[in-house]
């Protein structure tokens, strides 16, 4: 019996030793990484590859306790907005017109929103926002920056989207769409239309100086890191490519935040937003749902639309124009989504050592991507808060060395009905290779026009013309490692 008892102890013993030294072994491999799989560095990386990897909490979330307060801005960025405003109601204010009644109806998974032949704004992962401009690029005042399709009865949209169309069209390059080798390959772009019977406002004319497109949404993972990125430094790369010649970027405007300092533009695809105290988030979660707060006391509404309720006898304009609503959301819930939304953690890179990854990162840097898709930035000392009701400490992420694929300036690619942004924000590459596990598609581009990799690159006209063309010559082995190393980032 006791031979029995030394020998399962003697195995107990092996079994132990051997998932202590497999478990040594992880954390070894774990420490021994390049930096590059550490593409949020070492306070905004997740190692994670789940259809979860874009939801998760940085570890500088989770070494400074604010893990309650992230679950709690997680959840008012999942859940539905209604529009009950009885004391008490949870997410209430919902109205009276909007865009959406939920944050994540724009960002499936987290991630960029997905391509969509039919606007219908209740369909989960449809995106797109509308852009209704002039033609010189400037908006008609009787639209909201982004226009409302949807409301509360009795109230009416400024537009039914019923009378949305989106078409997407077939087009032919000068090489008929072919590679050298032989290849064929497609491309489509939309077209969008709106019926003048959808438009509230009389003095609307489609026919005369009327522009319509959509936009999709950005990924929101990691936003907070490109927010620790020293605006010096962000100046500093414009310049250098003022300098260099080529593929010059354009600058985002100075943007005057809550506490009256300004920065340069770094957020959304026309560079609007300096900061993500200032950025789409702090702005989408009033004017997507109109829910009010304590800095944001009135709606995010136009005159005209105000004017148009008051002649069909539905609210006065006076009301409608107050700046003076009780606030809707509380303060502490309004901090907690900002500590979520800059909490949000990068997913780690994978497969870095793969042969065929590393052909493609070589080709990738050969073929000048680089100009363009800057790989790595060293966040500065993050001591900004930039919102001056804020009463929460913000998670911070000081001197990382991230690896976001951006360089968070606008360029040209001068592609067919390319909308309002003939010149966009060069976008972060960082993570978007898990974008079909977490969101269902691998739409790219600021419409979401490219349904891969191969046909986002296909698109690169303009001033990233001599990376396509470099990329059109190489041989289908080396196109695919390119794509491999794309998904690897």
């Amino acid at each position: 019996m006791k031979q029995y008892i030394i020998l399962i102890a003697g195995l107990l013993l092996t079994i132990t030793c051997a998932c202590s030294k497999d478990e040594e072994d992880s954390s070894s491999n774990t420490t021994t990484l390049s930096d590059e799989y550490y593409s949020g560095g070492k306070l905004g990386t997740v190692f994670n590859e789940t259809t979860m990897a874009y939801e998760q909490p940085t570890p500088a979330v989770e070494n400074n306790g604010m893990m309650v307060s992230f679950k709690r801005g997680e959840a008012l960025f999942e859940k539905v907005f209604v529009t009950d405003t009885l004391s008490g109601i949870p997410r209430s204010g919902l109205g009276p017109v909007f865009i959406r009644s939920s944050c994540v109806a724009c960002h499936p998974g987290y991630g960029h929103g997905r391509r969509v032949t039919t606007f219908n704004s209740n369909e989960q992962g449809n995106s797109y926002l509308l852009c209704i401009f002039h033609d010189d690029g400037t908006y008609y005042s009787q639209f909201t920056g982004m226009p409302q399709t949807r409301a509360v009865a009795p109230y009416i949209p400024p537009i039914d989207e019923s009378g949305i169309t989106i078409n997407w069209l077939p087009y032919t390059d000068e090489y008929g769409n072919k590679y050298p080798d032989g290849e064929s390959y497609s491309l489509i772009y939309p077209e969008v239309k709106i019926a003048q019977s959808a438009i509230l406002f009389n003095d609307v004319d489609i026919n005369n100086d009327f522009n319509v497109a959509i936009e999709a949404t950005i990924g929101i993972y990691g936003t907070g890191l490109l927010d620790a990125i020293d605006d010096a430094d962000l100046i500093a790369e414009a310049s250098a490519q003022q300098a260099r010649g080529y593929c010059v970027g354009q600058l985002g405007n100075m943007i005057t935040d809550p506490d009256g300092t300004t920065h340069p533009g770094r957020y959304t695809y026309g560079l609007t937003r300096g900061t993500l105290q200032n950025g789409p988030g702090a702005n989408a979660i009033w004017n997507i749902t109109n829910v009010n707060r304590d800095d944001r006391r009135s709606l995010y509404i136009t005159a005209a639309w105000a004017q148009k309720m008051e002649e069909l006898g539905i609210d006065s304009y006076a009301n409608l124009m107050r700046n003076d609503y009780e606030p809707e959301m509380t303060r502490s819930d309004y901090d907690d989504f900002m500590i979520w939304h800059r909490g949000l953690a990068v997913p780690a890179a994978r497969n870095l050592d793969n042969a065929q990854v590393q052909r493609g990162r070589t080709l990738f840097y050969e073929m000048g991507c680089t100009a363009c898709h800057k790989p790595s930035w060293t966040t500065g000392a993050d001591n900004y808060k930039g919102d001056p009701n804020l009463q929460k400490e913000l998670p911070r992420y000081p001197y990382q060395k991230i690896y976001p694929y951006t360089d968070l300036l606008k360029h040209d690619l001068d592609m067919k009905n390319p909308g309002l942004r003939k010149w966009c924000r060069t976008t972060p590459l960082w993570g978007r290779g898990l974008s079909l596990k977490c969101t269902g598609a691998s739409d790219h581009l600021h419409d979401m026009r490219a349904r891969n990799y191969e046909e986002a690159i296909l698109w690169h006209f303009g001033q990233a013309k001599p990376s396509r063309e470099k990329f059109r010559n190489l041989s289908k082995s080396d196109r695919t490692a390119v794509v491999k190393f794309l998904e690897a980032i």
